[in-house]
């Protein structure tokens, strides 16, 4: 126990050695896990490719082209792999050089929640 909480505090004094980002999981209750994937966002009579930056379960960061017409809280659904849906609302966008980059918190699971959950474990370890 006295290891354990030893470690902990080692780690925590090692942790706020580094700047880190205000504000960096912003909102979020769960870290999101690096991942690179096609995937195709769509809404409203617009479909576009893009790569999936991170995710977590409750939500996903896309790289997109700059010039896709992205509406911020207006639903829209991201297809991975033609095996999962996800039913997203997007939280934040910003501009980076020749790409827009977007955050997605997961309103529901449309199609394919096994594959989704096992994705989501599997990025975790």
């Amino acid at each position: 126990m006295i290891a354990t909480k030893r470690l902990f505090t080692v780690g925590a004094k090692f942790m706020s050695k580094f700047d880190l980002p205000q504000g960096s999981l912003s909102g979020r209750s769960l870290p999101r896990a690096p991942v690179v994937m096609p995937c195709r966002l769509s809404w409203a009579g617009v479909d576009a490719l893009a790569i999936t930056r991170n995710l977590s379960p409750n939500g996903l960061a896309l790289s997109l082209s700059e010039t896709t017409p992205l509406k911020m809280k207006e639903k829209a659904q991201i297809h991975l792999h033609d095996r999962i849906t996800l039913q997203v609302v997007p939280v934040h966008a910003r501009h980076e050089p020749g790409r827009l980059v977007a955050g997605f918190k997961v309103a529901t699971i449309e199609k394919g929640a096994q594959e989704w959950n096992d994705l989501v474990a599997k990025v975790e370890r």
